[in-house]
């Protein structure tokens, strides 16, 4: 399994907690809301100011001492000030109008967003880092809090405060950004542009990342990035270290991918003892699809990343791989083509594990430490799993029924490398997408918006946001290798 096998998930990467869901406008409508409720002096507070009830103590639960904690530790990340959802929830003031909303997106499982459940079909063999789902007791005290108007409470009585959660990669190595800017407006009917990015990570020897983060420059117009390693260092030859318009690939011949970015994108962080090779005098090349927004000329000039790194030569060495559509495998179902009109469409893959194509021996160990799941707009429903070579046995490794494009993440095994799933040479990983192409998926009725368009077209495969893929990402860990 050779590095040159190394690969990285297409236009996609994960998020724990933003709040991209809701378009700004929603989220202003339903702000104004509250701020009127709060003039008229209805707030839905039915307590009044004090949140007491009859005998003069605090009703609970109330937001000083139930509310506040867990908020802070789940939702803060992002609602906070200069944080990338569109509105804080710092304070009593912030956070209570939102009480209802609250509840009942926490009961539908829409927030914090989480989209890898188990189901009847899938029942993955370990847990998942930074699950941000609530346990039913967090669900039922944000529903209490609303239904008994959401209380303040006395802050002499406010419970500790645990810290927000950090999205930004810990104590890096070195932190690089693009040496020219590029701009990005509507050119005739095309929104989306591609431009290759070259970094100098600035390495004098053979490293290993075991940390790395995209920073995105302009947040406005940064859709999504793919992150390439160029050993060769081809790319320090481009003008301003910008190759414009390169297309969906690092416009560098044999670079390889080894991660991805979509906004709120968490840092990447391999297994202990699992690393990405970084050679010496390598440079970065990052893939940025920007979108533009058709409110005027954008300039980007900041996009870089985060990396952390070590010398030491790590037991395990991370490859990747994308098995699907544009990746490696087969289609049980033929080119992918999603006839306008059609619901519950599905394309099948499956790809039998090798090392480019040729099998390796078991005394190589591969573990399988991450997955993502990757569709566009059309998509709906996405499941990855394992069929072992000898028994048949199948090992559901990811499921996303109720797939949203806004809310893509790469989902990491809470476990020790040597706990994660086996992979051998001859077992066969299964990729199975299914599509709505009506109006009935809002996702898709809004994007055909975008462009000017009322009804679904027929849809295949490409890099386009009205295109479609079908892409499992796996990262495997390693060991053995000559």
């Amino acid at each position: 399994m050779a590095r040159s096998r190394s690969l990285w998930l297409s236009s996609c990467l994960l998020l724990a907690c933003s709040d991209s869901g809701k378009d700004e406008g929603e989220a202003t409508s339903l702000a104004d809301e509250a701020g009127s409720a709060s003039e008229s002096g209805d707030t839905g507070n039915d307590t009044g100011d004090t949140g007491t009830g009859d005998t003069g103590e605090a009703l609970r639960p109330n937001w000083h001492q139930d509310v506040a904690p867990l908020v802070t530790a789940n939702c803060q990340g992002c609602h906070s000030e200069g944080g990338i959802a569109p509105f804080t929830m710092q304070t009593y003031e912030q956070t209570s109008p939102w009480a209802s909303v609250m509840a009942d997106d926490a009961e539908l499982g829409i927030m914090p967003p989480w989209h890898a459940l188990e189901t009847d079909v899938c029942q993955p063999p370990l847990g998942f880092k930074h699950d941000a789902r609530l346990d039913p007791e967090a669900i039922t005290m944000l529903r209490d809090w609303a239904d008994l108007g959401a209380p303040e409470g006395d802050p002499d009585l406010a419970a500790p405060l645990p810290e927000p959660q950090q999205l930004d990669l810990a104590n890096p190595t070195t932190t690089v950004t693009m040496g020219s800017s590029v701009a990005v407006d509507v050119v005739g009917s095309t929104r989306d542009f591609f431009h290759c990015i070259s970094l100098d990570p600035g390495n004098a020897q053979d490293v290993y990342l075991d940390g790395l983060q995209v920073v995105p420059g302009n947040r406005a117009v940064v859709h999504h990035v793919l992150v390439y390693v160029d050993e060769g260092a081809q790319s320090a030859s481009w003008p301003g270290g910008v190759q414009q318009n390169c297309g969906g690939g690092s416009g560098v011949a044999s670079a390889q991918l080894i991660a991805g970015w979509v906004p709120g994108g968490l840092p990447m962080e391999p297994p202990p003892g699992v690393g990405i090779s970084l050679p010496a005098g390598a440079r970065l090349v990052l893939n940025v699809h920007y979108h533009a927004t058709g409110g005027g000329p954008e300039t980007d000039e900041s996009t870089g990343m985060a990396l952390r790194w070590t010398n030491e030569v790590p037991e395990y060495v991370s490859l990747f791989e994308l098995v699907g559509a544009p990746g490696v495998g087969d289609s049980l179902t033929g080119p992918l083509q999603i006839p306008a009109g059609a619901s519950d469409h599905v394309e099948e893959f499956e790809w039998v594990v090798s090392a480019g194509g040729q099998p390796f021996p078991d005394t190589i160990e591969a573990r399988l430490w991450a997955v993502a799941n990757h569709m566009h707009k059309v998509g709906v429903d996405m499941r990855v799993w394992v069929e072992d070579r000898d028994d048949g046995h199948e090992t559901c490794l990811l499921h996303t029924p109720k797939w949203d494009f806004n809310w893509q993440r790469v989902y990491e095994y809470d476990s020790s490398i040597d706990q994660d799933v086996r992979l051998r040479a001859g077992d066969i990983l299964h990729v199975k997408c299914v599509y709505d192409n009506t109006l009935a998926n809002a996702a898709l009725a809004e994007a055909l918006a975008e462009v000017g368009e009322n009804a679904p077209v027929d849809v295949s495969m490409g890099e386009g946001t009205l295109d479609e893929m079908c892409l499992a990402g796996v990262g495997v860990g390693v060991k053995g290798l000559p």
